[in-house]
């Protein structure tokens, strides 16, 4: 029996891709970045460098921030919490069988809290992996027909390779460590971390950097199998070869300690730190996300809306939090949009809104605000669905949008944003928040 046809993931993304042609914005509007920054082309060309060069040290000292940390961020009752909310409630797995409660004792047993904290030490990713809520890869779904679909309440992020760690404590079976990374916690398996000592930390803090501009860019390293590194993410660059730049990366022995290694990243999918806050840029970045798939809390190294917007900016050296609600309320001047009607939302959004550098938050959900057509504000989001006639319209992907994505009228997206976030020019007093 052909395969595709007996899998049920498959389906849903040709489902995805049958409902997301019968909405109004992606059949109308312009799916290319570089028709939005062409228009917006005054604001990059009167940015200031000398401040974009002040964010990007900044977006480096919390990078790396959880180097130096001396304890963890987290109390052993913020650790708990999460084990009693799935305790009283198991839910459901990827076969969509409900799990039982045995299958909880034991993820509570392996995890040892009462001997939290239990470990304390400086590591990075040797390999892409996942921040997970609780120490399994199982998933924890509310509802079992959801089992194919991209969502899963255990998955906190997406952690990329090359990220700095605060190792807080480990399970009883060492497969897995308590991870804190500069935007988030959770359980990682051990075999993709390496303990770093202060000689690896100075080698890799010193820079310079170039960043990866392509998603899943192929990075060689000798005596292994490549690497494939999201964009936003970035590596110590030691020089040229050919047409590639030489860069370190880490590698885990046989102690689980990291060792430094040089491996090789083609210059078509990477550009030196911070890269250039031009139109030109801001659009190839951009489309390459574009389309990209959406992944709740970066479920299967996908993205869904605040890490797509985290990713974005950061090949710019500008730092964004990693939840959407601590990108509204932490990362530059919050315009308050509660208590207006649309057309009031509406009239400030064009009016203040600066287009590719301000942030549209309603509880759940934020997007990038792009600029503006026939008087109706764009924006740019990765999302899952919009709502039609009380029924959800499935698109889970990053698209270009209005406010009104299926043209329905109802105004449902104006009428929750809750507040709009001008992110130009960095805020100096941005450190004070953390």
């Amino acid at each position: 029996m052909d395969r595709l046809f007996t899998s049920t993931a498959f389906f849903f993304f040709l489902v995805a891709l049958v409902h997301a042609a019968e909405i109004k914005d992606l059949r109308e509007l312009k799916q290319d970045h570089s028709l939005y920054t062409r228009q917006a082309a005054y604001v990059f060309n009167h940015l200031n460098l000398n401040l974009q060069r002040e964010a990007d040290a900044f977006f480096n000292k919390r990078f790396f921030s959880p180097w130096h940390q001396r304890t963890s961020h987290f109390t052993k009752e913020d650790i708990t919490q999460e084990f009693e909310k799935y305790g009283k409630d198991p839910g459901y797995g990827s076969d969509g069988k409900r799990h039982t409660k045995a299958w909880m004792k034991r993820i509570i047993k392996n995890a040892a809290l009462n001997t939290y904290p239990a470990a304390g030490y400086p590591a990075i990713t040797v390999e892409n992996g996942d921040l997970r809520v609780l120490p399994t890869m199982e998933k924890h779904l509310f509802d079992p027909r959801n089992s194919s679909l991209p969502f899963d309440n255990l998955q906190n992020s997406g952690v990329s390779v090359g990220t700095p760690l605060y190792i807080s404590h480990m399970t009883q079976d060492k497969k897995w460590v308590l991870a804190e990374t500069h935007y988030a916690i959770g359980w990682l398996l051990q075999e993709k971390i390496a303990k770093v000592d202060e000689n690896f930390i100075a080698i890799w803090e010193k820079g310079p950097y170039i960043t990866v501009i392509k998603e899943r860019a192929r990075i060689e390293r000798a005596g292994g199998k490549p690497l494939l590194a999201p964009l936003g993410s970035f590596f110590p660059l030691l020089g040229e070869e050919g047409e590639s730049f030489r860069i370190l990366i880490a590698r885990r022995n046989a102690e689980g300690h990291a060792e430094t290694r040089e491996a090789l990243i083609s210059h078509n999918v990477c550009a030196p730190k911070p890269l250039s806050l031009s139109a030109t840029n801001m659009a190839a970045i951009a489309n390459e996300l574009l389309n990209q798939p959406y992944g709740w809390g970066g479920l299967d190294a996908k993205r869904d809306c605040s890490s797509t917007l985290m990713d974005l900016f950061a090949p710019f050296g500008l730092w964004l939090p990693r939840n959407s609600g601590h990108q509204a309320t932490m990362t530059g001047a919050l315009i308050d949009l509660k208590g207006l009607t649309p057309e009031e939302k509406k009239k400030v959004i064009l009016e203040q809104g600066i287009p590719y550098f301000t942030l549209l938050w309603l509880k759940g959900h934020i997007m990038l605000y792009i600029g503006s057509q026939e008087g109706n504000p764009i924006v740019f989001h990765n999302f899952w669905s919009v709502k039609e006639n009380h029924k959800k319209i499935i698109v889970g992907r990053a698209a270009i949008t209005t406010l009104n994505p299926n043209g329905d009228g109802k105004e449902e997206i104006l009428r929750a944003l809750r507040g709009m976030v001008l992110l130009w020019p960095p805020p100096r007093e941005i450190e004070e928040n953390f």
